[in-house]
C-alpha cells in the first residue's frame, strides 16, 4: 500500500504488527515538511506525529472528496 494519500479522518495502524492498535490521522500538515503525520490512537487523548512509511491505512475517511 502506498505510504502517502493520508488524509484526516483515516484509521490507520502499523505496518507488520497483525493486532496492533487503530489510530486516527487527525492532521497531515507536516508530511511536505517533516515527513510525519499526525495520529491520535483511539484509546489515548494525546496526538503523536509518526513516519507515515510506518503505517497504512485500514480505513479510508469516507468523507474523501475522490470517492463522492
Amino acid at each position: 500500500m502506498q505510504h502517502h494519500g493520508f488524509q484526516v479522518g483515516d484509521l490507520v495502524t502499523p505496518k507488520h504488527h497483525p493486532g496492533a492498535p487503530i489510530a486516527i490521522v487527525i492532521s497531515t500538515e507536516c508530511i511536505s515538511m517533516f515527513n510525519r503525520i499526525q495520529i491520535q490512537f483511539v484509546k489515548s487523548d494525546r496526538p503523536e506525529m509518526a513516519n507515515p512509511k510506518h503505517w497504512e491505512v485500514v480505513s479510508r475517511n469516507e468523507n474523501r472528496p475522490e470517492d463522492r
